[in-house]
């Protein structure tokens, strides 16, 4: 079995079941801060008849426990060297994100639906990955990389934020720029999303399991081309059009 959907009730249950208490905790606090022990409890004993009609509990060493087929899937969620995350705006505004955990035992693509409630997690080879983040994104992808220009972190912010507000008006910073064309067609693509860029972060984690941002990507999903601006954590922020290395050095 290569993919497992969980409610949110029985991924919190799958964490503590695990003994992965720490994650289980932080997704209670999240989802139901209020909720009593008593009514945990209560939502404990639902989700574990949920996964057992799923077949994916056993009763072991009295109490129940996932199968040793589908442990993996709760182990990805906990145990993964990094992550990649994959963030996006909707058609109504709404920002829908993915995740991809890399772990020894491949990676794996963690969606959430319906407003977090419901999680899918499923395990994928690494050409299967891209091709799930390029779809994602919907990118149209170059082979090789045009450069369109690079903007100081204040020239960014300013181009963003008089894209928020809906002014057409062209800063003279981005004369800089040797192709006038490519830069045009980047910032009317900036200006027709009002400044909303899509993103791809990879996240370290330490001994801890501290997570750590190592690097950032965001995507700019265009009329005729896609685009990709790097250097964030730098604060030099480099426009390019879409290509495909480019996508895959984030992983």
């Amino acid at each position: 079995m290569d993919q497992l959907s969980l409610s949110i009730e029985e991924l919190i249950f799958s964490f503590y079941s695990e003994g992965y208490f720490e994650q289980g905790m932080s997704l209670k606090e999240a989802y139901y801060p209020e909720v009593e022990d008593e009514r945990l409890g209560f939502l404990f004993e639902i989700a574990c008849r949920s996964l057992l009609a799923k077949g994916v509990l056993e009763f072991r060493n009295r109490q129940y426990r996932y199968k040793a087929e589908y442990r993996h899937f709760i182990q990805a969620m906990n145990d993964a060297s990094h992550t990649i995350k994959a963030s996006k705006f909707g058609d109504t505004d709404e920002e829908i994100s993915t995740s991809f955990h890399t772990t020894q035992a491949g990676v794996y693509a963690h969606l959430t639906l319906y407003d977090q409630q419901v999680h899918q997690i499923r395990k994928l080879n690494d050409e299967q990955a891209e091709e799930q983040v390029t779809a994602f994104f919907n990118i149209q992808m170059n082979d090789h990389p045009e450069p369109v220009i690079s903007l100081h972190a204040e020239e960014f912010e300013m181009l963003l934020e008089q894209a928020s507000e809906a002014k057409n008006e062209w800063p003279s910073f981005l004369n800089k720029a040797e192709n006038q064309e490519l830069v045009k067609a980047f910032v009317s693509d900036v200006q027709t999303r009002r400044g909303k860029m899509d993103s791809l972060m990879k996240v370290m984690y330490d001994k801890n399991n501290t997570p750590d941002v190592e690097s950032m990507i965001f995507v700019i999903p265009g009329e005729k081309q896609s685009w990709l601006v790097s250097g964030i954590k730098e604060n030099e922020f480099r426009i390019e059009t879409a290509y495909r290395d480019g996508l895959r050095s984030i992983f």
